[in-house]
Order: C-alpha cells, then sequence, then structure tokens
C-alpha cells in the first residue's frame, strides 16, 4: 500500500500494526500536512455492528482537544478501505522507553501527570480510555507524551472471540472490576497506576504466565510495593501508586485528583480542578468519583444501563478463575447466552433501537428468568417507553428480600425514583436516590438526581447542602453546576447563577439545561441580548417547546422588571 493514494491521503511508509489493523504516515493533501493512518482490519470492516461502533468510539475520541491527547482528525471509508487519520507522533512509545530500563523518578512522575491530565478532561467528557499501557503512550518529537487510541479499544476487543499475542499485554493493564466485565474511568485510573509502577521498578505491580492467569492475580492478590524493586522512590510517591490500584474502584483516586497530586511532587503549576472558582463554602471531601455519565435531557445526567458484562468476564468464567457470584438461593450463575442478549440489548438501546432491545432483554430473560442485569436494563427501557407499572415490576424483582449486588440495587432505587419524579411523588423519589446513594456512594449521577429532587420538593436549603457535598467529591460533573445553579436562580441571587454556571458550561457546552438557565437569568438581569443568543443556543440542542416557552415568557417580561 506504501506510496500509493486513498482519497485525498499520499500513503508513505508503514509505522506498524496497531490493535485495529496497518499503520501508515500519510500526507493530507487537502491541508498538507504529515497524518498517520490506521486502517481498520478486513474482519472488524466487515462486521456492520462492530464498525458502526468503531465509528461512534472514533467520532467521540475527535472532541477531545488536549496537549497530551493524540488528536484524531476524520474517520473515513474509501472503496474497500475503512480508517482513522489521526495526529502523527513521531517519537518512540513508552513501551521502547520502559525497554532500555527503570526511568529517573521525575521524568515517570511527569509522565503520569500529564496523562492523568489527559484521563482527567476525557473522564469529565464522559469518554474513558479503556486500554492504557505503554504501547498506547508515545513522545512527540519535543518529547512530550500523548495518550492514542481513545475509546477505540473496546471496539477491537468486542470484534474479537479468540485471545492474540497482544492479550498478555493488555491484561497486564487490567483493572480487577474489568475482569468481571466492567469499564469505566476507574479502570483508567488502575492502569495509570500500573504503568507509574513499571515506569519506576522495571516491572510490573502483578505477575502471570498466561492472561488468566495475570487476571486472577489481579482480582485476587496485592500488588508488589513499588519500593521493593525501587527503594529510592518517595514514600508519598509510593502511597500515591497503592491508592491508585485500590481493588476497589470506589476507593480509588480519580484521574483530576491524581494530575494536582503529581503536579505538587513534580514542582509543576496545578492543573485547573473544574469548580475552583465557584463561591461555595469548604465542605468535607469525600472519596473521588468512580465513574461519570453523558446526560440523558436537560433536567438530570444519564446513567449508563448497569452491569453490562463483557469479554473479560467470559473469559475469567470459562476459565473457572473469577466465578460469577452465586445467584439467591446458591443456583448456578447465568447462562453466556443470557449475557450475550443482555450485552446486544444494551448496544441496540443505546442506538435507540428500542424494539430490537426489548426483544435481546426479554429472550435473555427467557434464558435466566433471574438474570438481574436483564430486569434492570428491561426495566429502564420500559420506564423510557412508557410502561412505568412494569418497570416498577422488574426494579422490585431486582431488588427483591435479598439483593445480591449493591450496584444493582442501586440502579434499582434509581429507576424507581426516576418513575416517582415523573409522578410528582418526590418524596418517594427523594427516599429511593437516598438508598442508591447509600448502596453507590461514588456515582455523581444519584447525588446530583437526590438534589434535583429536594430542589423539586421545594427543600432548597437540603438540596443546597447535598450539591456542596457533591461538587467537592465531584468537580468534573457538569449537572452538579447546572442543579447549584438553579438552587441561586430559585433564590433571586441572578450573578451568582450565572457564575455557577458558566463552570457547568466550561465543562460541557452540550448540556441544554445550563443555557437555559443562564438564559433566564441573562432576562431577569435585564440583557436581553445575552439572554436571546442563549435562549437561541437552548433550542439548537433541545427542541422542547415548553422548555423555550419559558425562556420566551422570561425575556417579554424582562422589560417590566426594574433594570
Amino acid at each position: 500500500m506504501e506510496h500509493t493514494r486513498i482519497s485525498h491521503y499520499e500513503i508513505g511508509r508503514r509505522l506498524g500494526r496497531g490493535g485495529m489493523g496497518e499503520v501508515f504516515e500519510a500526507v493530507d493533501l487537502h491541508l498538507d500536512r504529515h497524518v498517520a493512518l490506521k486502517f481498520v482490519a478486513p474482519e472488524l470492516a466487515a462486521d456492520a455492528d462492530a464498525l458502526q461502533r468503531f465509528e461512534r468510539e472514533a467520532r467521540a475520541a475527535a472532541a477531545l482537544h488536549h496537549p497530551h491527547i493524540a488528536t484524531l482528525f476524520a474517520f473515513e471509508r474509501d472503496g474497500g478501505h475503512t480508517f482513522i487519520a489521526m495526529e502523527l507522533v513521531g517519537g518512540e512509545s513508552l513501551r521502547d522507553r520502559i525497554r532500555r530500563g527503570p526511568l529517573p523518578i521525575a521524568e515517570a512522575l511527569a509522565i503520569a501527570r500529564d496523562t492523568a491530565g489527559a484521563l482527567a478532561l476525557a473522564h469529565r467528557r464522559g469518554i474513558a480510555h479503556r486500554d492504557v499501557k505503554p504501547e498506547n503512550l508515545m513522545f512527540d518529537e519535543d518529547g512530550a507524551i500523548k495518550l492514542m487510541d481513545f475509546g477505540l479499544a473496546r471496539v477491537v476487543a468486542a470484534a474479537r472471540i479468540t485471545m492474540t499475542g497482544s492479550t498478555l499485554g493488555t491484561a497486564a493493564y487490567m483493572a480487577p472490576e474489568s475482569t468481571r466485565g466492567a469499564t469505566g474511568p476507574p479502570a483508567d485510573v488502575f492502569a495509570l497506576g500500573v504503568v507509574l509502577h513499571e515506569m519506576l521498578a522495571g516491572g510490573l505491580p502483578f505477575a502471570g504466565d498466561s492472561p488468566l492467569a495475570l487476571m486472577y492475580v489481579i482480582a485476587n492478590e496485592p500488588p508488589k510495593p513499588v519500593r521493593d524493586a525501587r527503594p529510592d522512590v518517595p514514600d508519598a510517591v509510593a502511597a500515591l501508586i497503592a491508592r491508585m490500584l485500590e481493588k476497589d474502584p470506589d476507593a480509588r483516586l480519580d484521574a483530576t485528583t491524581i494530575a494536582r497530586e503529581l503536579a505538587v511532587l513534580t514542582d509543576a503549576p496545578l492543573p485547573p480542578a473544574p469548580g475552583d472558582t465557584v463561591e461555595l463554602e469548604a465542605v468535607p471531601v469525600g472519596s473521588p468519583e468512580r465513574a461519570l455519565a453523558p446526560t440523558m435531557d436537560a433536567r438530570r445526567p444519564r446513567r449508563a444501563a448497569p452491569w453490562i458484562l463483557g469479554f473479560g468476564l467470559l473469559l475469567a468464567v470459562v476459565a473457572g478463575l473469577v466465578p460469577l457470584a452465586p445467584r439467591r438461593g446458591g443456583s448456578h450463575p447465568p447462562a453466556e447466552t443470557a449475557i450475550a442478549l443482555n450485552n446486544r440489548g444494551y448496544d441496540r438501546m443505546r442506538h435507540d433501537s428500542l424494539g430490537a432491545a426489548r426483544a435481546d432483554f426479554e429472550a435473555a430473560l427467557h434464558q435466566d428468568g433471574h438474570y438481574e442485569p436483564a430486569m434492570l436494563n428491561l426495566a429502564t427501557l420500559l420506564r423510557q417507553t412508557g410502561d412505568p407499572s412494569r418497570a416498577t415490576a422488574l426494579y422490585d424483582s431486582v431488588l427483591g428480600e435479598h439483593p445480591r449486588d449493591p450496584k444493582l440495587a442501586a440502579g434499582a432505587h434509581d429507576g424507581l425514583a426516576e418513575v416517582a419524579m415523573s409522578d410528582a411523588a418526590y418524596a418517594s423519589a427523594i427516599d429511593h436516590y437516598r438508598s442508591a446513594m447509600a448502596l453507590d456512594s461514588a456515582n455523581a449521577g444519584y447525588a446530583n438526581n437526590f438534589a434535583y429532587a429536594l430542589i423539586q420538593a421545594g427543600r432548597t436549603d437540603e438540596a443546597d447542602a447535598a450539591l456542596r457535598v457533591a461538587l467537592r467529591r465531584f468537580p468534573g460533573v457538569a449537572a452538579l453546576y447546572k442543579n447549584a445553579a438553579l438552587i441561586e436562580f430559585t433564590r433571586g441571587h441572578y450573578m451568582r447563577t450565572l457564575g455557577i454556571v458558566n463552570q457547568g458550561l466550561a465543562l460541557d457546552r452540550t448540556m441544554a439545561a445550563g443555557w437555559s438557565i443562564r438564559a433566564r437569568a441573562e432576562a431577569r438581569l435585564g440583557r436581553l441580548t445575552d439572554a436571546r443568543a442563549d435562549r437561541d443556543r437552548f433550542a439548537a440542542l433541545d427542541t422542547t417547546r415548553a422548555a423555550r416557552g419559558e425562556i420566551d415568557a422570561e425575556i417579554a417580561a424582562a422589560p417590566k422588571r426594574p433594570q
């Protein structure tokens, strides 16, 4: 393929083979710049569903702009070729650097700091990398580290049914929860902890002679202390690595906190922490956020349907190393067919193929009538499509008398709260959200929804107190700022409303409710030009006539108010 032309790219030398296929240097003839073209392997390109997922992940990654993230320029198809065009990073990989021996402490900390900063930005946008490892960290020509291939690893892994020679390398950086099929920001943090340990010690914190053996060790045994191999590592660094390698994802630090702690350790300027300038009183700081969720609508953030079980879990179950927890009554684990149907249904639900998704969830329950993840996913779908009665019954079934998994139970309480919110039964919703928070205190969505329910119930002082705590724990969640601003708006503090909601919009420019609150506050202040501009931004994101009508009413009434 070298020295040929595809679309508007002139293909140059082959750079190697990545997880998704061949990689070539090329020249973008339209923009006269050198790029890297990563071609999708034929077996992946032939899978229509996998290719659609690949395109979706690529487009999400293209929205990330950070000095330590390799920029993705385009996803393209030309004839029989499917590829992504991305920034050409001309240096060696971190893997190449580690092969020459352990890194100086200052250099390793700086690399980890910059990588954590890149992950922090992505996590605030609801994007997890899922394959942080030295092969995916490259140096540019100026020696700056770049994190490659955001979000693409899941698609490649999902399309493969056999383990390749690269699997052991990937397994070495899997978090304990990833061996059970869960991925997300905490798993990225764990992987970065492994990378930092490896840079300093010259070896991995966990050992195993096969991917499955390694997965078992990661899930069940403590890591080797970094100071055993590198006694000169400062205590603070060893302690930070240990916190990044916590087995429990809820106990791990989030990427923003890691970036800031490493900045202190390297005498670098502190990276901004979202919410630093919001005028809220100091409150006790809890454990860091476990995972972020994207927004569902203008009101509250969406949580992805819980416990979508993946390839890592299936491998572990087959090997008998990480068995599924027994069901109530000691019955056997769910059939693999039920797991596969549930996963496919979830993917279809994400793409709005609701009828097909419902059929998959119901088929999964036909295979295993007690499979709680399928119950929870089906209940969520039914609730969203106008069948709250059956959804409620399924949520109650997940809870049962003795729920076996606290996060599944939390998801059921959250679903029941959503049903109650739709009926304006705010007291019931508040109780269910409180239960969800107690079961999964690291879920920012539950904290945000709890506060919103309190606001709707008129209990703004309680909502204010809850949001103060939540914003200290989850400073990267835009919707929390929206609800904090809503409280100030209801109190008539319009300048304060603008100051807080602007912090949320800085994190998520697509948060329609943020633009709505900002427009209404500007109207109350008599800033009608700004209010109309923000109304139009809102309308581009949310076509709900009633919601826009609220803003128009504020604008129309504004001249009658004192300026």
